[in-house]
């Protein structure tokens, strides 16, 4: 066969499947979206994926279904979602930590967190806050750095599940400054939080959705925000980075995701309509609201972003020689 000819099949080929691949996404959904949500109703990650299928359902003709997977954290929906049809009828919007801390703090888990997914838009980040009991002596990072290495090993710090946002922020914070504390474990983030309010423990981070009233009645007080800038509803509080730990940044992050091998022209649909429906003025009061910070991302930005957040987990997950409970 010669070049020529290989060429115009080649061409050929291309003309005859493009009309193809247009077709499928102008028929994109062609029945019920199920978006699988990691969680049982009612936490963060449900509030944002039902505001998301909001912002979604006013575009389509088809309905959006959404699914509550929760357990195994994150496991179970993450594996429906990973061995579903590629078709962009079933979608996965989940809190970061599935793809990023699971591997690393499990080992082994039934999916790949990157090869087994197509990215297809980022949807908020809920900024980290470190905060402090009132009695808390230490006012900044630095205060805080140097209290911990007067006596290694003595500080006490609150923190919620092994392997939330709380405790991994908490641990990069502690390898980064080089310093040695006792944690203080809490099933969950409630009871973490009551365990900073009642004085049991004098600090902890925690995120700023559910610090914001407890800040604003003087029952906690914010040293440092765990977000690469300052957050438009802590104005006046420093980041981290800012306070010492150059560099520093531990975030929760929200978006949505698909099977392996999504085609091209539905994942951009599907980033599209995710971006404009988060122009919605009422969904941007109702982010506003909760705390949360809209964050756009072509999927291929979301891809090296979610491969860039597992390598830095792994890290530090691999460092503290961390193990689930």
């Amino acid at each position: 066969m010669t070049s020529i000819t290989r060429t115009v099949r080649m061409l050929c080929a291309i003309a005859f499947v493009t009309p193809l691949v247009a077709a499928h996404a102008q028929s994109y959904p062609s029945r019920p979206v199920r978006i699988l949500i990691p969680s049982p109703p009612g936490g963060g990650t449900d509030i944002l994926g039902r505001l998301l299928r909001e912002g979604l359902a006013d575009k389509w003709n088809q309905p959006i279904v959404v699914d509550n997977r929760g357990g195994a954290s994150g496991q179970i929906a993450a594996d429906i979602a990973a061995k579903s049809t590629p078709d962009g009828h079933t979608l996965l919007f989940t809190y970061g930590g599935v793809l990023t801390t699971g591997l690393p703090l499990f080992k082994k888990l039934p999916y790949d967190p990157i090869k087994d997914f197509t990215p297809i838009a980022m949807f908020a980040q809920v900024p980290g806050v470190l905060v402090a009991h009132p009695s808390f002596p230490a006012k900044t990072v630095a205060e805080i750095i140097k209290l911990a290495k007067a006596k290694p090993g003595a500080m006490a710090h609150g923190t919620s599940s092994i392997g939330s946002s709380s405790h991994l922020n908490m641990v990069l914070f502690k390898q980064m400054a080089g310093i040695e504390m006792l944690q203080v474990s809490y099933k969950g983030d409630g009871p973490a939080l009551a365990g900073l309010l009642g004085g049991h423990v004098l600090f902890a981070f925690n995120n700023a959705v559910a610090a914001a009233p407890h800040l604003k009645s003087g029952k906690l007080r914010a040293i440092a925000v765990a977000t690469a800038e300052r957050i438009p509803t802590l104005p006046d509080v420093p980041t981290v980075a800012e306070s010492g730990l150059p560099g520093y940044e531990g975030l929760l992050f929200y978006c949505l995701v698909g099977p392996a091998k999504l085609p091209a022209a539905i994942v951009d649909q599907l980033n599209d309509a995710v971006t404009k429906a988060k122009q919605r003025a009422d969904i941007k009061q109702h982010l506003t609201r909760l705390g949360a910070i809209s964050v756009d991302m072509p999927p291929a930005q979301l891809g090296s972003f979610l491969k860039s957040e597992l390598a830095k987990w792994t890290k530090v997950i691999e460092t503290g020689k961390i193990t689930p409970e």
